[in-house]
């Protein structure tokens, strides 16, 4: 009689575990929006070129750094510095390599690929197909916007594959 009450409240608290779910998986819920957000912001923003779905990801209080520069600390800068890329390569892809997540943070590996057939910031286009790499770390609030943006590549790398070279400096 025992071990058939225990086996039932054993079933009961399972059951019950089921239905009211641990803050383990309430986070990774949570984790998982993120990835799923960031994924559709690349594809939407970058890949459709479709600016306005700035407004949709990124909370406005929204800070963008690349290499450690702060490029964009509102949607507006931020849809000015994405505009640069697109006109510098009309055909710009980019692809998600790898994606984790811990807590409000994503952390993404990424290729861009494309050809540089408009002027990108003040150089003029060269006709080079590139294909860069870069890893990128992306903050979220609460509600599920990107908060910060910091993104990580070699422009020395992007630039050699435009066609640029560097000059060795003038010495005294």
């Amino acid at each position: 009689m025992l071990k058939n009450v225990l086996t039932t409240m054993s079933i009961c608290l399972f059951l019950l575990s089921c239905l009211n779910p641990s803050k383990d998986l309430k986070k990774d819920e949570s984790e998982e929006l993120n990835r799923i957000s960031l994924a559709s912001f690349l594809e939407k923003g970058w890949n459709e070129k479709d600016l306005g779905s700035v407004d949709t990801f990124f909370s406005d209080a929204f800070i963008r750094e690349v290499n450690s520069v702060k490029l964009a600390s509102n949607k507006k800068e931020l849809r000015a510095n994405m505009q640069v890329y697109f006109t510098g390569f009309p055909d710009l892809k980019i692809e998600i390599d790898n994606m984790v997540s811990e807590g409000d943070q994503v952390y993404i590996n990424w290729t861009i690929s494309g050809t540089n057939t408009g002027i990108f910031g003040e150089l003029q286009p060269t006709g080079k197909k590139i294909k860069i790499g870069g890893i990128s770390r992306v903050d979220f609030n609460k509600e599920g916007q990107i908060v910060r943006e910091e993104v990580y590549y070699n422009e020395l790398s992007l630039l050699q594959q435009m066609g640029h070279t560097l000059k060795p400096p003038v010495l005294n």
